[in-house]
């Protein structure tokens, strides 16, 4: 504080005589050149603030994630692993494996991973599962489902006190046949159970109401169309009831397809891992086997079927060949039993031996255009190609037939003989071999992927994971109400560090720094209770820290006193609800505690309330003078504490401005304030009416009150121009509530008995 001798006024406010010299700067403390630094302490000062903000959006936050956590409904997941592998390009060949490369059908990874993901694979999974009749028993909402895992494998008693039907425990209801007309897909039905196995069918919006018998099928005409039905087992009490929907196949289908999970294990590793995850443990696990079962029986049948096609058609032809052959040989038994044996020139031998030759050749393209027809279209440019081979193989034989015929009769028909002998003969043995060949394949085919992680029925839920959601919405907490705080202090922009004002008015202005009261607060929550007296803190609570402050700055303008021109002082503020009138009175009740005659004025003519802290009336008070319906002995009520008189407002005028302007107001602070040492006066905020630029002409000082928080420093500024646009010269200000900071100056004394010491009690 300062001393008489370096007492330090406003910077930029004026002195008697009242002259604005320097206009006020509304951010003085932006100096060209200042570099800006970040303040840790500030930030620090503002979440301590607002600790209870953050807390309470914190606890509320971790209030609904653990209530989240403990309804929510389990999700499970399962998995597969297939490995896809590639077989050798540079694999040795032989017969087999060039019989077999017509039917090998090579496929990638990803290839498989669509394969799995297909409607082909999907489709089958979900008819053998009947996966779109859906049936679940009716939980109460949000909670229900709960109560119903802590009471598993145990009936409950249907509905909330007796009414809706909602179960509570294990109650279970099984449906292997649900068909509805098409227009009714979707749609919520209920089933409710009467008891002796006996349910009733209802809902989906229709009026169709019809009682059965679990296990008996039933077919009910609508209107749309035959809704059919079985309930194959039911497992509950009478009155329970049960959601049963018939959802769209294709609808079920998609919905699968998007809920797997497929992807491959490292890069180009062949290795694919199917995922699912859902709220039934059993209904996954059933489905990713069914699929994974579907999958590997139509993988297999797709590496043989190829053969097995090629190997039915051998199978016809092989019997019509061999008796071909059968009888070829018999017209030559027959030939030479008639005629002998026949010796052909060299000649005849060299075209005998071309003939068969192209024959066999022309059987063997026939034979391939056949298999290649059980691929290929007449238009397959390898068909083609056969087809003109065949076309060569023709005329060949068109040739050496005229080369024959050149020979004798005899030579002929011996030489047609035995060539049929030949050419069935090749033939038959060809085929014969290459049926053997494709039951090879079709007994020894292995296909090229296998399951190497089969699915597990889950036991233990993924999801929710309640420590991590804690966790998280603590976490979340904490940053939105850390967000809200700093955005909050944002937005009031009130000034939360005394030493801001001095930085911003370059002086050393703020006379004290009144901490919060939580006594205050205390005995305000009291008075409520008990009527309209205010409490008076330094007289209830002297050693409160507030009190203290209010002494220290007691001290400071006892040294102040001498440099003003007379023993009046107004405290004012910018705004309303700064604490001005707490201010007051209690320092009033501070400087009157010390020996010194106080009189308190209350100057409010808009809302002065100063007269509840000593619970006297306002009817007889300052305004009455004014008027000069009053003498001013008759106004002061005398001793309200020791040392310390009062004068309350009296009744408010309407013209409160141009009342305060009366000469009489003048007149009374000149008559009074020779008889006090201190006269202080508390007048309306600064800012919203000019009462106080009018009573301030009258004070000898005035001092600025601003509260932590909520005044800015543009309230300050202002509140500044226009006292000394008024000719009045701010002595100081006085920072009020305060909040305990880190980093701040001054703490509260404890007051006790000291002991002493080496005193031993006898």
């Amino acid at each position: 504080m300062t001393t008489p001798g370096e007492h330090h006024q406003l910077t930029h406010v004026v002195h008697s005589p009242p002259i604005l010299s320097v206009p006020v700067n509304p951010y003085p403390y932006e100096r060209p050149g200042d570099e800006p630094t970040v303040d840790i302490k500030g930030y620090f000062n503002t979440l301590y603030d607002s600790r209870w903000l953050i807390g309470g959006i914190t606890a509320l936050i971790t209030f609904v994630a653990v209530l989240y956590a403990l309804v929510a409904k389990p999700v499970y997941e399962d998995n597969l692993m297939i490995h896809v592998e590639e077989e050798s390009p540079n694999a040795s060949k032989n017969i087999l494996s060039e019989a077999s490369s017509l039917f090998e059908t090579k496929k990638a990874a990803i290839a498989e991973m669509e394969l799995l993901r297909s409607r082909m694979v999907v489709s089958r999974a979900v008819d053998n599962l009947q996966l779109y009749i859906q049936v679940e028993p009716k939980y109460l909402p949000i909670a229900g489902f709960w109560f119903a895992n802590q009471n598993s494998g145990v009936l409950s008693e249907p509905g909330l006190f007796g009414y809706g039907g909602y179960v509570w425990g294990g109650e279970r209801a099984d449906v292997s046949v649900f068909d509805v007309p098409d227009a009714w897909l979707n749609r919520e039905f209920t089933l409710t159970a009467q008891g002796n196995n006996r349910y009733r069918f209802s809902g989906g919006g229709q009026r169709l109401v019809f009682e059965g018998t679990v296990g008996q099928r039933y077919r009910v005409p609508t209107p749309d169309g035959v809704v059919e039905i079985k309930v194959d087992r039911m497992y509950a009490k009478a009155g329970a009831r049960f959601r049963i929907k018939r959802m769209s196949r294709l609808g079920t289908i998609q919905a699968i397809q998007l809920a797997l999970v497929i992807a491959e294990q490292g890069k180009q590793s062949g290795v694919i891992e199917v995922k699912l995850q859902g709220e039934d443990a059993k209904r996954i696990h059933s489905l990713l086997s069914e699929v994974g079962r579907e999958y590997m029986r139509q993988n297999l049948a797709r590496k043989t079927e190829e053969a097995e096609k090629s190997l039915a058609f051998l199978n016809q032809q092989l019997p019509i060949l061999k008796r071909q052959l059968e009888q070829s040989e018999d017209r030559y038994n027959q030939f030479r039993n008639a005629h002998g044996t026949v010796d052909l020139q060299e000649e005849a031998r060299m075209s005998l031996e071309q003939a068969a030759a192209a024959r066999a050749r022309r059987m063997e393209l026939i034979q391939k255009k056949t298999e290649l027809l059980s691929r290929f279209t007449e238009d397959h440019p390898v068909v083609a190609a056969i087809n003109r081979q065949r076309k060569e193989v023709d005329n060949e034989l068109d040739a050496i037939a005229a080369r024959i015929k050149t020979l004798p009769v005899l030579e002929q028909d011996e030489a047609r003989l035995t060539r049929d002998i030949k050419v069935n003969t090749d033939l038959y043995t060809a085929l014969s071999n290459t049926a053997q060949q494709l039951r090879l394949i079709s007994v020894g085919r292995v296909s090229n992927v296998r399951m190497i992680d089969a699915p597990i029925a889950p036991e233990k839920p993924i999801k929710p994971n309640r420590p991590l959601i804690v966790a998280l919405a603590v976490v979340t907490g904490l940053f939105l109400g850390t967000l809200i705080a700093f955005t909050r202090k944002a937005i009031k922009g009130g000034i939360d560090d005394p030493q801001k004002i001095e930085r911003m008015l370059r002086a050393r202005v703020v006379y004290a720094s009144i901490p919060h009261s939580s006594n205050q607060d205390k005995l305000l929550r009291k008075a409520r209770g008990e009527g309209g007296v205010l409490p008076l803190l330094a007289q209830m609570m002297p050693e409160d820290e507030a009190v203290e402050a209010l002494r220290s700055f007691r001290a400071a303008l006892q040294f102040s006193m001498p440099h003003f021109k007379n023993n009046i002082v107004m405290f004012t503020g910018p705004t309303r609800a700064l604490g001005k009138s707490f201010v007051s009175a209690n320092f009033a009740a501070v400087v009157a505690a010390s020996g010194k005659r106080v009189l308190l004025i209350d100057a409010d003519l808009r809302n002065g309330h100063l007269h509840r802290y000593f619970g006297v009336s306002r009817e007889r008070g300052l305004s009455r003078t004014i008027t000069g319906a009053l003498p001013v002995e008759e106004i002061i009520h005398h001793s309200v504490m020791e040392n310390l008189d009062f004068i309350p407002t009296g009744e408010l005028p309407p013209n409160r401005s141009e009342f305060l302007l009366h000469l009489n107001f003048g007149s009374l602070l000149e008559a009074v304030s020779p008889h006090y040492d201190l006269v202080l006066l508390d007048p309306p905020p600064l800012l919203p009416v000019s009462d106080a630029l009018i009573i301030g002409a009258h004070a000898g000082a005035v001092f600025i009150v601003a509260r932590s928080g909520v005044t800015t420093e543009a309230q300050i500024n202002e509140s500044i121009k226009r006292l000394n646009q008024a000719g009045i010269s701010p002595q100081g200000v006085l920072f009020n509530d305060m909040a305990l900071r880190l980093g701040a100056y001054g703490g509260q004394y404890k007051y006790g008995t000291p002991s002493q010491i080496g005193y031993v009690a006898g």
